[in-house]
C-alpha cells in the first residue's frame, strides 16, 4: 500500500538539478513581480529623492558584502539548502517594511539591511548548491537551462506586477511575492541537505589568487544596479507608467531566455571565451545606446538590442565562472560576490557624485569591456 507521502512524492521534481531550476524558477518570477518597480516605489510613490534611492542601494550592497563571509562559515556549519533556507525570513522582512513604509518612517538602512543580509545568504548556498549539482562538461547548458528557466519566469511577471500596481496597489504584490518566496525555498528541502564540509575562512577573502577576476566582477556589479536600478529610473521618465514598464522588463526576459538557452547548448561545444569576446563590444553599444533614448520607440529598439547581446554573452561567462571554482571553493564565491558588491558600490557613488543616470549608462557602456579579461 502506498503511503501518502510516497503518492504526492511522484509528482514533485526528483533530480537534485530539477529542483534547483524549480527553486530559482518560483524565486525568479516572485521577484519579477516587483524587483524592477521597487527603485520607483521609493523614488515615485513614496517621494524619497533621487540620493535617497539610490542611498538605499549602496547601504544594502555593503550589507550584502559584509555578511557574505558570514554567510559562508554558517553554510559550511549548518548546510548550504540551510543558507538558502536562512535568507527567506529576511527577505520577507524586506517585503514587510516596504509595505509598511508609506504609514511609518522605517529607517532606510533597516530595510536595506534585511534584503542585503538575506542575498548574502541565499546566493553563497546556492553557487554551492549548483557547483556541486552540475556537471562540467555539460556546464554550458545546464547554466543555459538554469539561466532561461529564470529569465522566462521573469517575462510575465513584470507585465503582472505592473497590471496589479495600476489595478490595486503595491501591497497586494508584496503579499504574493512573500508567498513565492516561501515555496520556492521549501522546495530544495524535498530532499536532504547533505551537509558537504566546505572549509571556509575568511583569510581567503585576500588571497590573490581570487582576485585574478577581480575587475570583472566589479563590472558585473556595476551592471547590476544599471540594470535593476539606472535603467528603469531613466526610462520611467519617458515611458510615464508602470504597465509600460513591466511590458519593457518583460520584451528583455523574453529574448535574452531563448538566447542564452540555445548559447548555452553550444557553448559547451566552442570556446566560449571567443563567444564572449565576440559580442562584448556589442554589448557595451547597447549601453551607449541607452543613454541615448529619446522616445519610447528608442527605448523598445534599445531594449530589443541589448537583451540579444545579454543572452549571447550570459551562458558561456557564467559557466567560467562555475568552472574557475575548483579547489577554495567557498573562498572563491566569497570574493566573487564581495567584489560584486564593491562593483554595486562603485555604480551608485558614480552617479551620486555626478548626479547623472545618463552617465552612469555610459559608465557601464566602458566598464563592460572587463569582461574581455575573464
Amino acid at each position: 500500500m502506498i503511503h501518502h507521502h510516497e503518492f504526492w512524492w511522484h509528482f514533485m521534481p526528483k533530480k537534485e538539478l530539477t529542483r534547483i531550476y524549480a527553486s530559482l524558477t518560483l524565486r525568479s518570477f516572485a521577484l519579477s513581480l516587483v524587483s524592477i518597480f521597487v527603485p520607483l516605489y521609493l523614488f515615485q510613490e513614496i517621494g524619497l529623492s533621487l540620493q535617497q534611492t539610490l542611498s538605499f542601494y549602496l547601504f544594502y550592497s555593503v550589507i550584502f558584502a559584509i555578511f557574505t563571509p558570514v554567510a559562508a562559515k554558517f553554510s559550511s556549519r549548518f548546510g548550504v539548502k540551510h543558507s538558502v533556507l536562512f535568507s527567506m525570513p529576511f527577505y520577507l522582512l524586506f517585503v514587510i517594511l516596504l509595505y509598511l513604509l508609506p504609514k511609518y518612517n522605517i529607517p532606510l538602512i533597516l530595510i536595506s539591511s534585511s534584503v542585503g543580509i538575506s542575498l548574502a545568504f541565499y546566493w553563497i548556498g546556492m553557487h554551492l548548491i549548483f557547483h556541486k549539482a552540475s556537471d562540467r562538461k555539460h556546464r554550458g547548458e545546464e547554466f543555459g537551462k538554469r539561466s532561461s528557466m529564470m529569465i522566462l519566469a521573469t517575462m510575465i511577471g513584470p507585465i503582472i506586477g505592473g497590471f496589479l500596481i495600476n489595478a490595486f496597489s503595491f501591497n497586494l504584490v508584496f503579499i504574493i511575492v512573500s508567498i513565492f518566496l516561501i515555496l520556492s525555498g521549501l522546495i530544495l528541502f524535498l530532499s536532504k541537505d547533505n551537509n558537504v564540509k566546505y572549509h571556509f575562512s575568511v583569510k581567503s577573502i585576500v588571497n590573490k589568487d581570487h582576485w585574478k577576476n577581480s575587475l570583472f566582477f566589479v563590472s558585473y556589479g556595476s551592471e547590476v544596479i544599471c540594470h535593476g536600478v539606472v535603467w528603469p529610473l531613466f526610462i520611467f521618465m519617458i515611458l510615464k507608467n508602470y504597465l509600460s514598464l513591466g511590458l519593457i522588463g518583460s520584451l528583455l526576459a523574453g529574448i535574452t531566455a531563448l538566447l542564452v538557452w540555445s548559447v548555452g547548448k553550444y557553448s559547451d561545444r566552442t570556446d566560449k571565451r571567443k563567444i564572449i569576446k565576440w559580442v562584448t563590444s556589442f554589448e557595451s553599444l547597447s549601453w551607449f545606446l541607452r543613454a541615448l533614448v529619446l522616445t519610447t520607440a528608442h527605448v523598445f529598439s534599445v531594449t530589443i538590442f541589448g537583451a540579444i547581446t545579454r543572452g549571447i554573452k550570459t551562458s558561456p561567462l557564467g559557466a567560467l565562472e562555475y568552472d574557475k571554482a575548483q579547489k577554495d571553493i567557498v573562498g572563491y564565491f566569497v570574493s566573487r560576490e564581495i567584489f560584486i558588491c564593491l562593483g554595486r558600490i562603485l555604480m551608485v557613488s558614480f552617479v551620486l557624485m555626478t548626479d547623472s543616470l545618463m552617465g552612469g549608462l555610459v559608465f557601464q557602456g566602458f566598464a563592460n569591456f572587463a569582461a574581455l579579461l575573464f
